[in-house]
């Protein structure tokens, strides 16, 4: 699927749509803040199943070798360690992940569950070992790297804590799925998933209409309403939310890159 990354939907396209459909034009039953709000959720929720969104970033290496997560970062994909800026990253290296790892608050030194192999580890994955054999034998091609000069890294409470031998490098990149609109940020929402975040939206708007008519005669008819956008919205075969993820799985690397380009690019 091609998109234009162009094709961007406003906060008030979307309250277009949702406002004429509660019959709230002049913000009356919820303020503008609070339609914004959902936007924003509906944008969260469909990040976290959809993937949609991969950012990378980079920072000069911390001297304590530990940094937090960026800000609406989830999903950590890859670690890159390099010297001089992004258009110069040929000599690159890898950082893996190592399971138990904890390093110092100053960065020397740390502990793990093994410091010589890791059963887990994508760089010293072990296959099993004689019986009294110290030394393991492994079914990947890299068991042979030397631990205390491969790079590897752990996360704990949203803090990157990386090896000591990481300080070779001036710089560290983080690759990782990241949440479309982050808090406070107006949305803008891709096109391809505008119905989506509509019907979303909807569906804590006819239940404060429902609430604000219990007890008089327009009570059935937002009932109703409500109940035809939330089947609309949750069919499991042909609901909007459905749709979304299947559409943002056709959304080739290159489209992607484009968006991500636009959006840094957009004055909110």
């Amino acid at each position: 699927m091609d998109i234009s990354p162009q094709n961007y939907v406003s906060v008030n396209e979307i309250l277009a749509d949702v406002l004429k459909s509660v019959k709230d034009g002049s913000f009356k039953l919820n303020s503008k803040g609070w339609y914004t709000s959902q936007i924003q959720q509906a944008l969260e929720e469909l990040s976290f199943d959809t993937f949609f969104d991969t950012q990378n970033e980079s920072f000069d290496l911390p001297d304590n070798l530990r940094l937090d997560m960026p800000k609406g970062s989830f999903n950590l994909k890859a670690i890159y360690l390099f010297n001089g800026d992004n258009c110069n990253i040929e000599t690159s290296a890898n950082v893996y992940w190592k399971r138990n790892f904890i390093n110092s608050k100053s960065g020397s030194g740390y502990v793990a569950h093994d410091k010589y192999y890791n059963g887990s580890d994508p760089f010293m994955k072990r296959r099993g070992s004689r019986r009294g054999d110290n030394n393991p034998v492994s079914s990947n091609p890299n068991s042979n790297l030397d631990p205390n000069n491969t790079h590897f890294y752990s996360v704990q409470n949203g803090t990157i804590m990386l090896s000591e031998n990481c300080r070779k490098y001036q710089k560290v990149m983080l690759v990782y799925n990241g949440i479309m609109a982050d808090i406070g940020d107006e949305p803008l929402v891709p096109q391809l998933f505008r119905q989506a975040v509509k019907t979303y939206v909807l569906i804590p708007a006819y239940e404060t209409k429902m609430t604000d008519t219990i007890g008089t005669n327009e009570y059935n008819h937002w009932a109703l309403l409500s109940n035809k956008n939330e089947m609309k919205h949750n069919d499991p075969y042909d609901g909007t939310w459905i749709k979304a993820e299947r559409r943002s799985k056709k959304i080739n690397n290159a489209i992607r890159e484009n968006i991500k380009e636009y959006t840094t690019k957009m004055n909110y």
